[in-house]
Parts: structure tokens; sequence; C-alpha cells
């Protein structure tokens, strides 16, 4: 599948052919609101049940089919901070593919439906229902352009271009 992602500049510059990103990286863990790191966690889980099992100290990759932004999404930007733009072509084996609208949902801690007799988190699970989400205008139902993919790394062979970029972070 070939995705696009942002990452920092020290990202590409790992030795080896896989390339990673800390656990420590990751932006809820950085920031501490619980509600996101429940929604992370729970995200980590379905990827080992519907994909590979992960190592505990990577975070998982997040992507694009295909560019909606420009840029990355930032709160400011810093001319010292260095990242790439990468073009990649992912086994569709290790993508775990969701609607990028629907994701925000278990994000901040909402639910899809209003049944409380069913824990938060199988709720969620509607986020990987294509028909549910379009059913129930969480999605488009053209064509589910808002897609965004995790996986849990990058082999360099999969890389098919690379754009390199200062200021943003």
């Amino acid at each position: 599948m070939l995705l696009e992602t942002y990452q920092h500049r020290s990202f590409i510059k790992q030795s080896g052919n896989i390339l990673t990103t800390s656990r420590s990286r990751e932006t809820p863990f950085e920031i501490g609101w619980n509600t996101e790191i429940r929604a992370y966690e729970w995200l980590r889980q379905q990827y080992q049940q519907h994909r590979v099992r992960l190592n505990r100290q990577h975070a998982l990759i997040w992507a694009w089919p295909q560019s909606t932004i420009s840029y990355p999404i930032v709160p400011h930007t810093d001319r010292r901070v260095a990242i790439v733009h990468l073009w990649l072509d992912v086994p569709d084996e290790l993508v775990l593919l969701m609607n990028f609208e629907a994701w925000t949902i278990p994000l901040i801690g909402a639910r899809f439906m209003e049944d409380d007799n069913i824990p938060i988190e199988r709720d969620w699970e509607k986020l990987f229902d294509e028909a549910w989400l379009i059913q129930h205008e969480y999605a488009a139902s053209d064509d589910w352009l808002d897609h965004q993919a995790v996986f849990p790394y990058v082999d360099r062979a999969w890389i098919k271009r690379i754009k390199y970029l200062r200021g943003y972070r």
C-alpha cells in the first residue's frame, strides 16, 4: 500500500534497514492525557489482534494513503527542528487502516453509540467497520479518502521518496 508519513529527521538516520520510533515519542505519552493514552493503548491491542505482535518499546508508525495536508499539522514552527516526508510502499498485511475522522471519537474518549451497556472499547471496534461508519455518517460513502494507517516499522526497501523539511515540530 502506498503511504506517506512525516517523521523526525533522526528517524531516517537510524542504522540498519528497519526504522522504528520509541514509544516515548508517542504524543499522548508526552502530553499525559489519560483519554488519549487509553485510545492509543486500545489501538495497539487492536493492531496485535488484526495484524502482528508489536515490540513494547516501539511506537506505531502513522501514515496516510494520500496527503490531505501539505505539511504536518503542528502547533508552531521551530527552525531548529528537521523532519522528513516519506513516501512508502508498505506490505498490506502490516497495515491497519482506519477512518481519520472516526478515530477522533475514541481519541477524545467519546462513543459511536449511546449504549452504556457495552464497554467503550467494544463501541470503538466500529472504527474498523467501514459500512457501519458510512451508514451512520462518520465516513463518506463516495470513497473513503480520509483514511489513516498504522504499522510497526519502516523497512528501508519500502521508501520510494524522501523530502527533507525544516522548521516544523
